[in-house]
């Protein structure tokens, strides 16, 4: 071994460098041998064992220029034996830290990002690091019409404040909260009168200047990923200034914004929606940027998706009557990698006239996806058992056990939602008996326990956790719908109303929000910042199927500006239906684990982000968030 030979040389020259002159006897040489402390040499004998491992730089500031070419670092090592320090750079194995670029032998040549890592080296058991500091910065000029000197009209012009010329960013929304993994950000702009503009992001190790005289500037792919691996669990801020080019002597800023991108990377999962006014179901895996996939069309109504991603839930207005309302169910074959219609709508012999569908989870009642419990709002309103791989009715008591109210009152339920460990339904329960299954008002959020005892399924009474009204720091709220259950069951996000829901003249109108309730009922917080300023029609909430990151994300569909590219004034005609004036679009928005963990006094929430890739000529709403069809087990 290399190690071993360098440092068996260093020890025996320091050895020979500690014996005093003296006789060449052979009895001398011999006496030495025989004492027993030389080694035994030859490949026989242990390795060395450094006792420490000293990095030389020990630390190290190196200065990244955004477009390239990445730098290089040299680095010696020097081990520790018996109380001697020998270099040994050649014999360890070296090693960055992950994302922070390649080694070849003790060279780094770093990637094209910032932040703080370190370089090991690691030597026959002992290991030493040197920390590594990356700072990125630099400058791009985007868009065809940007003119080359903007850089330098930039630096010669003197900042101005005028309020009708300043430009103000209106994406993303300040505060907001993104996964690492989010596609690149489409950040967006008012002009305040002027025609070039500089965009600067800053961070502890970024540092760059974009240049473009367009209204919006979205980085390429690569590029949006060296600025989230350099700002990964930091404040992005983003200010914009803008010049007039006619008139380039004075420049005007706007107030930045802060945008954080988490450590937390949702891989692994996708989102389903439906765009209302296509009639059709739509996927995408989360953080990809290829064109959504149509799952159905002629989807006319409210549809649902198991937690595993193999089952979905739909209702179809038959026949385009949606007085004949009826549920089916799809499954996800893996065999033939498509989604199989295993209960038809349209054709099914012994229709199920219901609306709102949830599955129970793999694990409870059953362990494997090969059997599932679909839980259906049946109309009137109350909930009904099925097989949804049969379309039988499963024996149950949730016909008579939903609409249960206190003191014997009898009530409608709707929305559903099974908890993911099985053993529990969340739904909307609303206090006038066989009137609501689709639409509700005075709704409250019930839970009911659930057990299956090979035979039967069995609901318990339901137990009310947040009665109607509600007083948030907002207003009163008359009508609770819509509740959804975290991946680990702690929690369930809902919607809020102060009157009934729907509003076919005007769907903003009844104001629902998102609150959030201990899953037990021991507690509510508005989930303010997630919301935003005024009536968004906000709806059909659910969660992103991991908890194991710094956050817990919730998706919604809303009527909000996407900055300037989607507004009230520019909307589609074709959203424009059953009181709907503006696309609703899906967004999603983090909730801070940390605050949760000091429980619901504070609103743990954060402005939301809008998801990449949606047709914003659409109107997308009911979002589901559970894994891709990729992700199945066999």
């Amino acid at each position: 071994m290399q190690f071993r030979a360098s440092l068996m040389l260093f020890l025996a020259v320091a050895t020979a460098a500690a014996i005093p002159a003296c006789s060449c006897s052979g009895e001398d040489e011999g006496s030495s041998n025989s004492s027993g402390t030389g080694g035994s040499g030859g490949d026989g004998g242990s390795d060395p064992v450094a006792s420490a491992v000293r990095i030389d730089p020990p630390s190290v500031v190196l200065e990244v220029d955004f477009n390239g070419p990445a730098p290089t670092q040299a680095y010696r090592a020097f081990a520790t034996i018996d109380g001697q320090e020998v270099e040994v750079t050649a014999d360890c194995t070296w090693s960055a830290s992950p994302g922070f670029g390649l080694m070849s032998g003790a060279t780094l040549t770093t990637a094209l990002r910032g932040g703080e890592g370190e370089v090991t080296a690691s030597c026959s058991g002992a290991s030493g690091s040197s920390e590594l500091l990356l700072n990125l910065s630099g400058e791009l000029i985007a868009g065809g019409a940007t003119p080359g000197n903007a850089p330098e009209l930039f630096e010669g012009a003197t900042p101005t404040d005028d309020a009708t010329r300043a430009p103000s960013m209106v994406y993303p929304l300040d505060g907001a909260i993104a996964p690492r993994n989010l596609p690149p950000v489409d950040m967006q702009w008012l002009t305040g009168q002027n025609d070039l503009f500089r965009i600067h992001l800053a961070a502890t190790h970024l540092d760059l200047d974009l240049y473009t005289s367009d209204v919006s500037l979205m980085l390429a792919e690569g590029d949006w990923g060296k600025v989230a691996e350099t700002v990964a669990g930091e404040d992005l801020t983003i200010e914009v200034e803008a010049l007039l080019q006619a008139d380039p002597s004075a420049k005007f800023g706007a107030p930045p914004v802060r945008f954080r991108i988490s450590h937390d990377i949702l891989d692994k999962t996708a989102i389903y929606w439906w765009a209302s006014n296509q009639q059709s179901l739509i996927t995408q895996t989360f953080g990809a940027t290829s064109e959504p996939e149509r799952i159905i069309e002629n989807c006319t109504s409210c549809h649902s998706v198991s937690r595993s991603g193999s089952r979905i839930g739909y209702s179809r207005c038959v026949g385009g009557d949606c007085n004949n309302l009826r549920v089916g169910f799809m499954r996800f074959d893996k065999q033939t990698n498509a989604w199989v219609e295993v209960i038809n709508a349209d054709t099914f012999p012994a229709p199920i006239f219901g609306s709102y569908t949830t599955f129970s989870p793999v694990g409870y009642p059953f362990p494997t996806d090969a059997q599932s419990v679909a839980l259906v709002t049946r109309s009137p309103g109350f909930l009904e058992a099925y097989d949804p791989d049969t379309g039988a009715v499963l024996p149950s008591n949730a016909p008579q056990v939903s609409v249960m109210g206190p003191n014997g009152t009898q009530r409608s339920a709707l929305m559903a939602d099974w908890s993911p460990d099985g053993k529990r339904v969340a739904f909307a329960s609303t206090p006038y008996p066989n009137a609501h299954w689709i639409d509700l008002s005075e709704g409250a959020i019930a839970v009911m326990s659930y057990e299956y005892d090979g035979t039967n399924h069995i609901f318990g009474q339901p137990d009310t956790i947040v009665p109607s009204p509600l007083e948030l720091p907002s207003g009163q709220y008359n009508n609770l719908f819509f509740p959804s259950f975290s991946p680990d069951g702690e929690y369930i996000v809902f919607n809020a109303a102060r009157s009934a829901w729907r509003n076919g003249a005007n769907a903003a109108a009844p104001g629902q929000r998102l609150a959030l309730a201990d899953s037990q009922g021991a507690g509510v917080v508005e989930l303010a910042a997630m919301n935003g300023p005024g009536d968004l029609d906000i709806t059909w909430s659910h969660w992103a199927p991991r908890s194991d990151g710094e956050y817990l994300w919730v998706v919604f569909s809303s009527q909000r500006d996407y900055g300037h590219k989607l507004t009230l004034a520019n909307t589609d005609p074709g959203c424009k239906a059953n009181g709907v004036n503006q696309c609703k679009q899906i967004w999603i928005g983090a909730i801070d684990r940390q605050k949760l963990a000091a429980g619901l006094a504070q609103d743990p929430s954060a402005p939301a982000v809008w998801l990449p890739g949606q047709n914003i000529t659409a109107n997308n709403i009911s979002p589901y968030w559970t894994v891709p069809t990729t992700e199945i087990p066999q």
